[in-house]
């Protein structure tokens, strides 16, 4: 059953919501920052464990209980705030087998913290002692700096690279027309209400994959009597493959949103959930095959067209996929030929079963708009909010 869906006077154009973007930057520092990342890590995970000894009830009790001995680390105070930010965050969402703690080093500053001037960023160290960083820009990162119309939020920096925060309201878009997207291992596939269908191929995607699989056994077979090494080398390669797969869906996920801000269409998503419960060990699978599925970038892809949506105003909408692949438009059950190819007894048309999916996916947003509206019609009062099951 699908969750309830509020209506309250559909599409309006004067809608507008917050968008959000991340924009990542490499930079260059004239001085070693490494203290400064090990030091604020040192400083959250010591307010987590005042947060569960104390088990404040919001992050302002825990900057009260936490601010006399943060403030011994000697650090600027805006990360004694930060560092009891992310460890009331931590401490919500912990896991109650395992004491949580952070691993890897960071900082992170709000937007009152650091001064951007250009590509020059200044950020606090010490009370009053700065650093300056040189951010590497590109005509991609000039478009967000230039921009008048977008609001700095906060800074997250690694030794690596720095993600700052942009945002802008957006009016979402009156829709003509919805777009149902299909997620498979070896394919993207789409349809929009205009009747265009087209199948996007990702096996690269998988190449990729299982290449670098086969890189990491090798690895781990040569290393192992040194883990240091090891661990270098498969830190390493597991950027490579994330940035090689990501870089692909970026490709695949911008050109659907486009179409999408084209067309004036809604984007319908498949919402899927307990994937990885499919894979597991017991359920008699190879271990070969796990891997594989349990590998599969389903959720990145869905990532990256929700943001990109947002940002253009462009509503994305989660269906149940149950059926969508079984199911004739039409409502007839359909039988199964080879290559990925499906029959329809009942209007006696062959689908190519992604394509069917997609369709199926797109229909069920359609159906549902239409009884949301239905019953608006028919039993809402003005200003009344409606919830459909």
């Amino acid at each position: 059953m699908s969750a309830p869906l509020q209506v309250k006077f559909w599409f309006r154009p004067e809608h507008s919501v917050l968008s959000v973007r991340s924009i990542r930057f490499h930079y260059k520092s004239s001085q070693n920052l490494d203290w400064l990342f090990q030091t604020f890590r040192l400083m959250c995970n010591d307010a987590i464990r005042i947060a569960l000894e104390g088990r404040p009830k919001n992050r302002f009790t825990l900057i009260a209980l936490a601010y006399q001995r943060l403030k011994c680390y000697g650090l600027h105070t805006h990360y004694i705030l930060s560092a009891c930010e992310i460890a009331h965050s931590v401490y919500r969402n912990k896991n109650r087998k395992s004491e949580p703690y952070i691993k890897k080093p960071f900082i992170k500053l709000d937007c009152q913290t650091y001064v951007l001037e250009g590509l020059t960023l200044r950020i606090p160290l010490k009370p009053r002692q700065f650093v300056y960083l040189n951010l590497q820009d590109s005509d991609y990162h000039v478009s967000f700096l230039t921009d008048p119309s977008l609001k700095r939020g906060s800074l997250t920096a690694t030794d690596r690279t720095i993600n700052i925060a942009f945002s802008k309201e957006t009016a979402q878009i009156k829709p003509l027309g919805q777009i149902g997207i299909d997620v498979n291992e070896r394919n993207i596939t789409w349809s929009d209400s205009e009747g265009n269908s087209e199948m996007v191929d990702t096996s690269d995607i998988a190449e990729i994959k299982a290449r670098y699989k086969t890189i990491r056994a090798k690895i781990s077979r040569h290393t192992k009597r040194d883990m240091r090494i090891q661990q270098g080398l498969l830190n390493k390669y597991g950027r490579q493959e994330k940035n090689r797969t990501t870089q692909r869906l970026h490709g695949i996920s911008k050109a659907i949103v486009e179409h999408a801000s084209k067309k004036q269409c809604w984007i319908v998503l498949e919402r899927l959930k307990g994937m990885r419960k499919l894979f597991q060990r017991g359920n008699g699978q190879g271990s070969s095959y796990r891997g594989r599925m349990n590998s599969w970038s389903f959720h990145e892809v869905q990532r990256q067209i929700e943001y990109k949506a947002a940002w253009q105003g462009i509503p994305v909408v989660y269906v149940n996929p149950r059926g969508t692949s079984r199911n004739c438009p039409c409502g007839s059950n359909i039988v199964v030929l080879d290559n990925r190819q499906v029959w329809c007894p009942a209007c006696e048309k062959t689908w190519d079963r992604d394509v069917l999916a997609s369709k199926n996916i797109m229909a069920r947003m359609v159906l549902r708009d239409r009884l949301s509206v239905g019953r608006s019609e028919r039993e809402s009062e003005p200003g009344k909010v409606t919830v459909i099951p």
